[in-house]
């Protein structure tokens, strides 16, 4: 499961208003990601183009067995084992409700 501290927890509203400062700190790498929150859900991670591409060249080099891959999420086996080498903490089998708890209770923790 990946994890995001408090700084990298940002509602779109909040990105929106913030935009520049916002990606600046991921450009300049002053924050690894920034996790957008909608509606009490995560709906995507921000990350600097280097980061991205580094994740993609990765993924395209890497062998995939045809049980890895799940039809929707494409080459998750890789992505993963690039996460993990990078000691970013993920998991393939969550679904987008431990998702939402995991964030509800971050979010409760910051109260």
């Amino acid at each position: 499961m990946a994890h995001y501290s408090r700084e990298e927890i940002m509602s779109s509203s909040e990105v929106v208003r913030n935009f520049g400062a916002v990606l600046s700190s991921v450009v300049q790498h002053r924050r690894e990601k920034v996790a957008i929150i909608r509606n009490n859900r995560l709906e995507a991670v921000l990350v600097a183009a280097d980061v991205y591409e580094r994740m993609e060249k990765s993924c395209e080099s890497a062998p995939v067995t045809i049980g890895a891959i799940d039809s929707k999420a494409g080459n998750s086996s890789a992505l993963l084992d690039f996460l993990n080498n990078n000691r970013i903490a993920a998991s393939s089998r969550l679904s987008s409700e431990e998702i939402d708890q995991q964030i509800l209770e971050e979010r409760e923790a910051w109260d």
